[in-house]
């Protein structure tokens, strides 16, 4: 060790973690020893930076104050004392560039209990392993850490911060285990369950008043929709040889797997189908659905303040094209609803609907049945080739990564065939209630509409009708239906039923939709 004495030295101190700053290599406990070795070999302390943040770059409050404070010393300060090296840097290449770029400033790094000769060639390799030595210690906890945490994951428990929706908790032998949040966990199901209906938007849902003591953001929504741990699985992540996997968690899910299914499948659809923006106004549903009584040309809509500031909506044709058609929006408004609670068939038109939506799904059912029976097959092979498996690693024929590695990915695959086995089995009754909500909103077109959200309306009125709707100001005249409304809104005696070789109703011949669109 060259004569110190007189050199000017700034002072670095840090912690990363609240057991260093009390115990051990406290910020204190560092500065008493510099402060001692500077004392024996007689340096001037000039500044003392500190700081608590992790050495694994050098992006720290403190150090980035004392490199400001050397550049504007610049050849005044001749020396950067540390205690250890590890408490510089653990990254040893982000260290040695530091280093360097503190010797062309004219600054010195060294340490008061690793002191190293820089001019000495020979102790390039000791210093080398000094820096070195506090990164391979990090590598080193890294890898634990991430040992022990796929251990607990593959073991089903979840070992991140709780999802919304779930609270700290632990089970019988005092192992961390989430619960669920009795106030808001009902909310998250509901969420799951409104959304896999595929009538909303990301942006509708999370703007529903229900939905509320939630904060749901565009952000969080989306995360919260996609996140499988509230299928009461857990996803554990492709490493090294191993590939990814999902277990069954142990905690309690918030919403059914299917459900889960579901609402993936819809995330899928919006990301794939781009949609063009589409300007609506609320106070105008029916634009682009009206046409002019007189010149048949198409006509818009718009607002005007009153005298007194009220804003009144009107649909009016182009006054540049010589249109002068206008008349109130809310008499509009009034008048469609009124026609649309006119087309809503009678009970016994209903039932006979609801049969020829059943027989419909029961054809359907069928080839799901079919479809069912080739998945079991499926899983038993699956399972067996588990079983031949297992015994290869017993006659030693495979290593156990290999063993890990392919009995991974069978568990993947008999899990996925499960879930598209039960999306199967709840169909039937999903189409039940597909069925039975859409002869309620039949027997209550009206009202439907008047509640609807502004693109439900268009959509509804797309599908009811086959052309424009002329209105005189006081009514509409009589518009074109959808063939297949025109047949349901009839009188049940004017519907022929026409019956196959062995007598059966059938209905093929009426021009029906079901949910996938045939």
């Amino acid at each position: 060790m060259n004569n110190l004495s007189g050199k000017r030295t700034v002072l670095y101190r840090r912690v990363s973690t609240s057991e260093q700053k009390e115990l051990g290599n406290s910020l204190s406990t560092q500065k008493e020893m510099l402060s001692v070795f500077c004392k024996k070999n007689c340096i001037d302390i000039i500044e003392d930076f500190d700081d608590d943040y992790s050495a694994k770059d050098f992006g720290r409050p403190g150090f980035s104050n004392l490199l400001k404070y050397v550049a504007d010393k610049r050849n005044k300060i001749e020396l950067l004392l540390i205690h250890k090296w590890d408490r510089f840097s653990r990254d040893s290449r982000l260290g040695i560039n530091m280093i360097h770029q503190l010797k062309e400033m004219g600054v010195e790094v060294n340490s008061s209990t690793q002191w190293i000769n820089h001019d000495d060639p020979n102790q390039l390799i000791l210093h080398l392993i000094n820096m070195g030595l506090p990164e391979v210690d990090n590598r080193i906890r890294s890898s634990r850490t991430i040992e022990g945490t796929r251990s607990n994951m593959k073991d089903g428990r979840w070992v991140f911060s709780q999802p919304k929706g779930y609270v700290k908790g632990r089970d019988e032998s005092g192992k961390v285990l989430m619960k669920p949040d009795k106030e808001i966990a009902g909310l998250i199901t509901e969420l799951f369950n409104d959304f896999a209906l595929g009538i909303y938007s990301q942006s509708q849902i999370r703007k529903l008043p229900k939905f509320k003591p939630l904060n749901l953001s565009s952000s969080n929504i989306s995360r919260i929709l996609n996140q499988i741990v509230y299928s009461g699985r857990i996803c554990v992540s492709a490493y090294k040889n191993e590939p990814e996997q999902i277990v069954t968690a142990l905690h309690e899910p918030l919403v059914s797997v299917e459900t889960y299914e579901k609402v993936q499948v819809e995330l899928g659809n919006r990301k794939r189908i781009k949609h063009k923006p589409n300007k609506q106004n609320n106070a105008l549903p029916l634009r682009g659905f009206l046409s002019c009584n007189c010149c048949g040309k198409n006509l818009t809509g718009s607002g005007s303040k009153s005298k007194t500031g009220k804003k009144h909506y009107y649909y009016h044709g182009n006054s540049k094209n010589g249109c002068k058609e206008r008349y109130r929006a809310d008499l509009a408004h009034t008048s469609v609803e009124d026609l649309l609670a006119d087309y809503s068939p009678n009970k016994d038109v209903c039932h006979l609907f609801e049969l020829m939506l059943k027989d419909k799904f029961d054809t359907s059912d069928k080839s799901n049945k079919s479809m069912m029976k080739s998945i079991d097959i499926n899983i038993k092979k699956l399972e067996d080739k588990k079983e031949v498996l297992l015994d290869k690693l017993l006659e030693g024929a495979i290593t156990n990564d290999m063993f890990n590695s392919k009995n991974a990915e069978l568990e993947n695959n008999i899990s996925q065939l499960t879930i598209d086995k039960n999306q199967l089995n709840a169909y039937e009754k999903d189409s039940l209630e597909f069925i039975r909500f859409g002869i309620h909103i039949l027997k209550n077109l009206g009202e439907f509409f008047e509640k609807a959200t502004v693109n439900t309306k268009q959509k509804l009125l797309s599908s009811i009708f086959n052309k424009k709707l002329v209105f005189d100001g006081e009514k509409y005249r009589t518009p074109i239906l959808n063939r297949g409304l025109e047949l349901i809104t009839r009188s049940i005696n004017t519907l022929e039923v026409v019956k196959n070789k062995n007598e059966r109703q059938s209905f093929d011949y009426l021009p029906l939709c079901t949910r996938s669109g045939n």
